[in-house]
């Protein structure tokens, strides 16, 4: 049978399909399928990590300051106290009956100067009938009798303080510990502290410094001094569990002398610490960076290319092609390059498919990772 000379419509037809069926397939394959990212402009100023150490403005040891047996405790172990809140009450009575004697002395002691006042005004008036020396003793014995008066009085007083010492406030709103002694005890002045108090709200963070931190930090500020310096950057905390603290603050305190024996400079800043996040003991990394904002662009580093000439990226432009630009860099940072020059923010840059893209090609958009970009903002 011989080869026929012309085809049948229907081989025609099929044969048409699968030529077009692989000049689309041919097609689909020279559009380059890839993942873009929107450069993003951060904060990227440049920080110091510091191990930290929260301590307490004020801790109080809770004592009393007079002899006698603890009637009464007026406070939950580990609780927190309000500043007056009382928190003992020692056994007044002796107290109370020796401010009663006190305040009869100075009934007596009164008495006895308005008597001695009169006298020596009655001996004044009667005047050449009185002889000198007798209003002389009459003066005297007024004068003596206004200095008992002082006297009790100032004994009154001081048997209300020791009164006002039975009860044993607190001197400071904090968490107080667990008491060291339980009604029924009997406590002097000499006695061990019947308590502590630890004041929560502020605390401070110390941590230190090397010297050569300091001369960096001060090279990089341009010479300030000291004190500046401390006016020019601010601290943050990073707690254990990696959460950053949600306080920046200022340096308070930088120290004066470098010790001798580690070569570092102490540092201090005050946190408020009003949810009681913070604990005394607690360490915590410090971040310290400076007041002044630096923005730059910043890019992932799977987006960034380089050849002889240097680095570079692929963005895709508005109208789907792949275009070439120069980039140059300075840093690398939480996986991220900080971007000097070549970028300004809002660009898309490819950072998956590149191995498939050249300069000018039409490229299709399959994927958007500007959700899991890095970051380096603080």
């Amino acid at each position: 049978m011989g080869i026929p000379h012309t085809l049948s419509p229907l081989l025609l037809a099929s044969i048409i399909a699968v030529s077009h069926g692989m000049l689309a397939a041919a097609h689909a394959q020279e559009t380059p399928k890839v993942a873009t990212m929107k450069v993003v402009v951060e904060d990227v100023s440049p920080e110091y990590e510091f191990v930290g150490r929260v301590e307490a403005l004020n801790v109080v040891d809770i004592r009393t300051r007079i002899d006698g047996f603890i009637d009464a405790r007026s406070f939950e172990e580990g609780s927190l106290v309000e500043e007056g809140q009382e928190l003992f009450r020692i056994d007044a009575r002796a107290l109370e009956i020796a401010l009663s004697d006190a305040q009869a002395n100075l009934a007596r002691a009164t008495a006895t100067l308005l008597d001695a006042e009169r006298q020596f005004a009655r001996n004044q008036s009667l005047n050449q009938s009185v002889a000198r020396a007798t209003v002389e003793q009459s003066e005297t014995a007024r004068d003596t009798a206004a200095a008992s008066a002082q006297s009790a009085e100032a004994a009154v007083k001081q048997a209300e303080l020791n009164l006002s010492y039975s009860h044993i406030t607190s001197p400071l709103k904090g968490r107080i510990g667990t008491a060291e002694f339980s009604r029924g005890s009997y406590v002097t002045p000499s006695s061990a502290a019947l308590a502590r108090v630890v004041q929560l709200d502020p605390v401070r963070v110390v941590f230190s410094i090397s010297d050569r931190v300091v001369l960096d930090l001060r090279e990089a500020s341009g010479g300030e001094s000291k004190d500046e310096l401390a006016l020019r950057y601010h601290t943050r905390i990073r707690l254990s569990n990696g959460q950053i603290y949600p306080q920046t603050v200022p340096i308070t305190f930088l120290g004066a002398e470098v010790d001798e024996g580690t070569g570092t400079l102490p540092v201090r800043s005050v946190f408020p610490n009003g949810d009681f996040i913070l604990i005394p003991g607690q360490f915590v990394t410090v971040v310290v960076s400076e007041n002044t904002r630096l923005e730059r662009p910043t890019i992932s580093l799977g987006a960034v290319q380089q050849d002889r000439e240097g680095r570079y990226v692929m963005l895709v432009t508005p109208d789907k092609k792949a275009t070439q630009r120069r980039i140059t860099v300075s840093e690398q940072r939480n996986g991220a390059w900080i971007v000097e020059s070549g970028l300004e923010g809002g660009e898309d840059v490819i950072v998956e498919g590149l191995q498939n893209v050249i300069e000018g090609s039409v490229v299709e958009i399959v994927a958007d990772k500007s959700s899991s970009q890095p970051t380096v903002s603080k």
